[in-house]
C-alpha cells in the first residue's frame, strides 16, 4: 500500500510563562536561571525568553516538588500541563492525551512511543529523579517525524553542572497513607547522585529505587491492583559522561535504565460501574501470571558536537538506541468474556529502536535588522516491535519500520519584534509486515492467515511560525501546523478481517492544527496568555470497545477545538499565585455523514480542567506550595439498554463527574547541605473515582483514586 501526502503549512507559537514555570522561586538568582533555560526540543535551540515556539518547560525544582506528592510521571504531567488529562492512577496513560490526540514521548530526543503497537506506557519510562527538565510542545508537529499529531513531551535528563571534581546528593523519603483498613501501605524512595568535572572530563551518575506500598482510597480500602501503582518497585540508573576535546569539540554519552514491576498478593475483587468500586483483597494469583509492568527500558546515545566548523556554523551528530519490554496483566479464562480461543493469557510488547541524526546549525545576518538562524539535517530510525503472549503466541507479528528524513528549519527576526519561522521536512517510512495469522478471540472462530507486505508512507511538510512582539501587554500570534502519526498499527493488524495486508486500512493520521492567541506581561509581576485552537484529521484515531473487550481504532474524520488560559504573578514579594484552564471538545463524522455529528469518546477528550497554585515564602528558607485541581463534568453520551434491558454506557462513553483535589508541598532549607520536605497528596482525603474509571464504564476498571498520602524526605547535598 502506498500513502503519499504532501503538505504546506504555517506554524506559529509564542513564548509564554505558565503557572508551572513560576511555582518554586527561592530567590532572584533562580528567577534569572529560569529565564536562561535553553529550549532544545524545537531543534533550533534558543533561550526560552526569546523563543517563538509553543513550549512549556517544567523545571527540575518543579518536578521535585510534584514528585514529593507522587513520583509517577503520568501523575506529574497530569498536574503540571494544562492540556494533558489527569492520571488514571494506573500504569496505563491511554486516556492522557494532549489536546485530544496522542503524544510523541521522547527521552533526550529518543522516541519512547511505539506506533507499531502502542504500549500506553510511554509517559512512564523514566524516573522523575533522573530528569533535569521537561519540554512540552503543544499542537501537531513533524519536528521528530511520525508521532507528533498532538505534540511532544521530551524528558531532558540531568547533566553535571559542577566545576568541582566530586559532589553528590543523597535523598531518602518515606511514604504512608495512615488511613488504611489493612497493612503495608508504607513505602520509600532512595536516590543517590554523584557528579563532577576533572579537567576536560565531566560525569554524572544517578541511581534510585522507589518502592510503593499498597494503594488505598479515601475510605481506607485497598485500590484494585489491576494495572495498579501499588506495591510497584521502580528502579532507574542514569549515567552521563562528557569529554571536551577542545574549546569547540565535545563528545558525550548517556545511558538510562528504567524498570517498574508490580509484586503484590492482592487480587481484584468486586466492582460494579456506578455502584461500587473494584478493590484489592488478599488472594492467590494465577500461577501462570508474571509480574505486570515494564521489565526494562534501555536508552542510550553517543553524541558529537563541533562549534565553528565553518564561520558561524556548528555541527551535531549522534546515534541512539532504545529497547523496551513491558508486560500487561494476566487475563484468566472467563466463560462470560472469552479471550484468545477461550483460554487465559498475558500480553507483552517488545520494541527496539536504533537511530542516527546529523545537523548543521548556522546563521546569516542580512542586515543589522534582519537576521536568520537555520538548521539543516537528516534523521534515520529503525523500529522493530511485536506483541507476543507470554506463552509464545504472536498477537501482533514482528513489524519492522524504516524511517528516513531530511529537514531544513529557519528562524528570522525582523527589527527585533517580528519573528518568522519556516522550514521543510520530508519523511519516508516503510513498514515490513510478515505473513501472519490472527489469534481467534473465541473457540468457534477460525485462524485467519494474512499475506504480509510493505506499507509505504511519505510526507513532505512545510512549516512557518510568525509572532509579533511590539509591546509587553499584547503579543498576538496565529498558527497552522500539521503532524503525521502511524497510529497503533499493530492494533489494526491484529483485528484484520482481510487476508492481505494491502487491503487493510492502515493509512496514518494526518492532523491539521490551527491556533490563534496572545500573551501579555502586565507590569513587572503578572503574565497572561490565551489561546484558541482547533484541529482536523481526515482519518481519525478514536478508540471504541471491540470484540472480546479489546479496543479497536475508529478511522472516521475528526475535529477538535478548545481554549487554554494561563495566569501567574506575584501580588506581594513573598508570594506567587497563578493558574490555568483548559477545555476542548471533539467530534467525528459518523459513517456516510457529511457533518461532524458524533462526539469523540472520553479516551480522547478529557473533561475541562482548572489548576490553581500558590507558593509562599513566609520566612527565610521555608517554602509552601499549595495546589488545587478541578476537573469538570463531561456528559456527552446517552446510555442504551443491554440484553437485560438495563441502561448502560458504552465503553469509553461513561459520564465523568467533577473532581476536586488539593495537594500540599512544603520544604525547609536547614543549611546549605540539608533540606527537609513534606508532601501531602490529596490533602483533604477526598474519596473519588478517577476520570479514566468513570469514562471507560467497565466494571473491572471502576476504581477510586488515592486517598491522603504523606511523603517525608531528607536531602543531603555535598
Amino acid at each position: 500500500m502506498n500513502f503519499k501526502h504532501y503538505t504546506l503549512g504555517l506554524m506559529l507559537s509564542v513564548a509564554y510563562p505558565t503557572f508551572a514555570q513560576e511555582q518554586v522561586k527561592p530567590n532572584k538568582e533562580d528567577d534569572t536561571h529560569l529565564e536562561e533555560i535553553i529550549v532544545s526540543t524545537t531543534r533550533l535551540p534558543e533561550v526560552k525568553r526569546n523563543t517563538s515556539s509553543s513550549v512549556i518547560v517544567i523545571t527540575q525544582k518543579e518536578i521535585e516538588s510534584y514528585a514529593q506528592l507522587n513520583s509517577d510521571m503520568s501523575v506529574i504531567l497530569g498536574l503540571a500541563v494544562p492540556s494533558i488529562g489527569l492520571s488514571s492512577n494506573t500504569t496505563s496513560n491511554r486516556s492522557q492525551t494532549l489536546r485530544g490526540r496522542q503524544i510523541l514521548v521522547l527521552i533526550d530526543g529518543i522516541p519512547q512511543s511505539t506506533p507499531l503497537r502502542n504500549t500506553d506506557r510511554d509517559l512512564r519510562t523514566i524516573s522523575p529523579y533522573a530528569i533535569e527538565r521537561i519540554e512540552v510542545i503543544e499542537g501537531a508537529t513533524s519536528l521528530y517525524g511520525s508521532g507528533g499529531a498532538a505534540g511532544i513531551v521530551n524528558f531532558i535528563t540531568k547533566k553535571s553542572n559542577k566545576d568541582k571534581a566530586f559532589s553528590g546528593s543523597t535523598s531518602l523519603a518515606l511514604t504512608d497513607a495512615f488511613i488504611s483498613k489493612g497493612k503495608n501501605t508504607n513505602g520509600y524512595k532512595l536516590n543517590q547522585q554523584f557528579n563532577g568535572k576533572i579537567d576536560n572530563f565531566d560525569y554524572l551518575v544517578n541511581a534510585g529505587v522507589i518502592k510503593s506500598g499498597r494503594s488505598v482510597d479515601g475510605e481506607g480500602e485497598y485500590i484494585s491492583p489491576r494495572y495498579g501503582l501499588g506495591e510497584v518497585t521502580t528502579q532507574n540508573l542514569l549515567a552521563k559522561f562528557g569529554y571536551d576535546i577542545n574549546a569547540n569539540n565535545r563528545i558525550e554519552a548517556m545511558y538510562n535504565f528504567y524498570s517498574a514491576l508490580q509484586n503484590t498478593d492482592l487480587v481484584a475483587s468486586g466492582g460494579k460501574y456506578l455502584e461500587a468500586p473494584q478493590i484489592g483483597v488478599i488472594g492467590k494469583k494465577d500461577p501462570a501470571a508474571k509480574n505486570e509492568g515494564t521489565k526494562y527500558n534501555h536508552n542510550a546515545y553517543l553524541k558529537y558536537t563541533s562549534k565553528e566548523i565553518f564561520t558561524n556554523t556548528d555541527l551535531e551528530a549522534s546515534v541512539f538506541g532504545q529497547k523496551l519490554y513491558t508486560l500487561f496483566d494476566y487475563r484468566a479464562h472467563n466463560p462470560k468474556s472469552p479471550r484468545w480461543e477461550e483460554t487465559g493469557g498475558q500480553a507483552t510488547i517488545k520494541a527496539e529502536k536504533i537511530g542516527a541524526r546529523v545537523s548543521i546549525l548556522s546563521k546569516i545576518d542580512f542586515t543589522e535588522d534582519i537576521k536568520t538562524n537555520y538548521i539543516v539535517g537528516g534523521d534515520f530510525l529503525f523500529d522493530k516491535t511485536s506483541q507476543p503472549l507470554v506463552d509464545g503466541r504472536l498477537w501482533v507479528p514482528e513489524l519492522k519500520a524504516y524511517n528516513s528524513a531530511a529537514y531544513l528549519q529557519t528562524r528570522t527576526v525582523f527589527y527585533n519584534n517580528l519573528t518568522l519561522k519556516a522550514g521543510v521536512r520530508y519523511d519516508n517510512i516503510s513498514v515490513k509486515v510478515p505473513d501472519y495469522k490472527t489469534i481467534p478471540l473465541k473457540k468457534d472462530q477460525q485462524w485467519l492467515a494474512i499475506q504480509g507486505g510493505n506499507l509505504d508512507y511519505s510526507k513532505a511538510s512545510l512549516n512557518a511560525a510568525l509572532s509579533y512582539n511590539i509591546i509587553n501587554e499584547f503579543n498576538p500570534y496565529v498558527s497552522f501546523s500539521q503532524g503525521l502519526s502511524i497510529y497503533d498499527l499493530g492494533r489494526i493488524l491484529r483485528d484484520a478481517k482481510s487476508d492481505v495486508v494491502s487491503k487493510i486500512e492502515t493509512d496514518p493520521v494526518v492532523t491539521n492544527n490551527y491556533e490563534v492567541g496572545f500573551t501579555s506581561k502586565l507590569g513587572n509581576n503578572w503574565n497572561f496568555r490565551a489561546a484558541y485552537f482547533w484541529s482536523v484529521a481526515k482519518l481519525g484515531s478514536d478508540l471504541q470497545a471491540g470484540e472480546g473487550g479489546f479496543w479497536q481504532v475508529v478511522r472516521n474524520p475528526q475535529r477538535i477545538n478548545g481554549i487554554e488560559l494561563a495566569l501567574d504573578g506575584k501580588p506581594i514579594d513573598w508570594a506567587t499565585v497563578g493558574g490555568s484552564f483548559s477545555s476542548y471538545e471533539g467530534k467525528m463524522k459518523s459513517d456516510n455523514s457529511s457533518s461532524y455529528d458524533t462526539y469523540m469518546s472520553g479516551l480522547s477528550i478529557a473533561a475541562p480542567k482548572l489548576s490553581l497554585f500558590t507558593t509562599i515564602n513566609p520566612i527565610k528558607d521555608l517554602w509552601v506550595n499549595l495546589y488545587y485541581t478541578h476537573t469538570s463534568k463531561r456528559d456527552r453520551f446517552t446510555p442504551t439498554p443491554n440484553k437485560a434491558g438495563v441502561l448502560t454506557y458504552q465503553e469509553g462513553e461513561g459520564k465523568v463527574n467533577p473532581i476536586d483535589l488539593f495537594n500540599l508541598h512544603t520544604s525547609y532549607q536547614y543549611n546549605k547541605n540539608i533540606q527537609l520536605s513534606l508532601g501531602i497528596e490529596n490533602l483533604f482525603n477526598k474519596t473519588y473515582y478517577t476520570s479514566s474509571s468513570m469514562l471507560v464504564a467497565r466494571d473491572a476498571e471502576y476504581a477510586r483514586g488515592n486517598g491522603r498520602y504523606y511523603t517525608l524526605s531528607l536531602i543531603f547535598n555535598y
